[in-house]
């Protein structure tokens, strides 16, 4: 738990080197883009959840007539189905913002791929020493492993998501106590996989300058995992935070790695 603790004061740290090492600037790119994500999720939540809707009404019958029937009887089936109706929209409504601002994340860290590369670089040169001679090809490259391990890991976490929805409502049908502590449990256990994998994102920047292939980044960073999960907390509970989330995370996070890694002597300085 100390490790874990420690990823997250670590981003916390990240703001004072971002700012004494000039990098402040990088925080207005995720302003732009926030505006923009956060203007098309909403403009397009609503034509989703007309098309999740309104076939689920049509097959329940839910929709209500035009006129208000007369009779008594008619009258509460009337209201029962306005009920029904907006009930519907209402569920639909928030498992797609759920869903949308969970992926957000995702797409958050396959948008800023660029900007996180390019903060964690700058962080290493200013706290590790080491310096990288700028070249497109390794930039471009560090850029596509980032949306790939971004990709990846969305799909394990979405995997491990269901996995674990299913099992805690499995053990929760054949033991009907448990369901009390199944839904904390459930969202605890949920919560740290999260972390795990946007935490993983950050740290493996650092695995992509030393040029370690995915099979040895991904035992570096399960050995720290709970330093990795701290780091990916930090990110997760940011990301809640309408707007700032998305203009903070981007830049604390991977220099917070940074700052890990010179602690624990992860990533040392690399051989002239």
């Amino acid at each position: 738990m100390k490790d874990f603790f420690l990823g997250i004061t670590d981003c916390f740290r990240a703001h004072r080197v971002v700012v004494n090492n000039g990098m402040a600037w990088a925080y207005f790119i995720p302003v732009f883009f926030s505006i923009i994500l956060i203007s098309l999720i909403f403009a397009f939540i609503g034509d989703l959840v007309s098309a999740i809707a309104l076939p689920v009404i049509d097959m329940f019958n839910l929709s209500t007539p035009e006129n208000m029937p007369g009779a008594n009887l008619e009258k509460v089936w009337y209201f029962l189905k306005i009920a029904g109706e907006y009930a519907v929209y209402g569920i639909i409504y928030v498992l797609s913002i759920y869903v949308l601002f969970k992926i957000q994340k995702y797409i958050v860290l396959i948008a800023m791929a660029p900007l996180m590369a390019y903060v964690s670089e700058k962080a290493e040169e200013k706290l590790l020493g080491n310096s990288y001679e700028f070249n497109w090809i390794t930039f471009l490259s560090d850029i596509w492993r980032g949306v790939r391990v971004a990709l990846r890991n969305l799909l394990l976490e979405l995997i491990l998501l269901v996995l674990i929805g299913l099992v805690i409502s499995g053990l929760s049908a054949v033991f009907t106590p448990l369901a009390v502590i199944a839904a904390p449990l459930s969202a605890f256990l949920l919560f740290i996989v999260s972390s795990y994998y946007f935490g993983y994102s950050s740290f493996d920047y650092l695995n992509e300058r030393r040029r370690l292939d995915i099979k040895e980044g991904n035992r570096l960073i399960w050995d720290n995992k709970s330093l990795v999960a701290g780091n990916g907390a930090f990110f997760s509970l940011l990301m809640l935070i309408p707007v700032l989330g998305i203009i903070f995370a981007p830049i604390l996070c991977p220099v917070g790695a940074v700052i890990s890694s010179q602690k624990k002597s992860l990533h040392p300085k690399k051989a002239d």
